[in-house]
């Protein structure tokens, strides 16, 4: 298996483990509060992508016809820009909370 990233991308999986990992360690170990916790890892990746992905580029100049291209980096993980993250974290989140509360869990 391998993964694909851009830049700093590889913070989204990071970010969502530390904080599955930081609720078992505090003790809180229900599904529905660790999952919340992993949506929450979201706001994160949310704000170091919009900084991150937000900034000034460099501009070059083609030589031969003279055009002007502004080149960035990009910070994505599974081309899914860092700060969209957000919302993909809430959405598994919602299902398996969904999937815990139907299981009684």
């Amino acid at each position: 298996m391998f993964l694909v990233f851009n830049g700093c991308g590889w913070l989204v999986p990071i970010t969502a483990l530390v904080s599955i990992i930081g609720c078992g360690v505090v003790g809180l170990r229900y599904p529905r509060i660790a999952w919340n916790g992993m949506a929450l890892s979201g706001l994160v990746d949310h704000h170091f992508g919009r900084t991150w992905n937000g900034g000034e580029g460099r501009l070059l100049q083609d030589l031969e016809t003279g055009e002007v291209h502004e080149v960035k980096t990009t910070h994505s993980f599974f081309w899914i820009p860092m700060q969209h993250w957000l919302w993909v974290k809430i959405g598994i989140a919602a299902l398996f909370v969904a999937i815990a509360l139907n299981h009684g869990a």
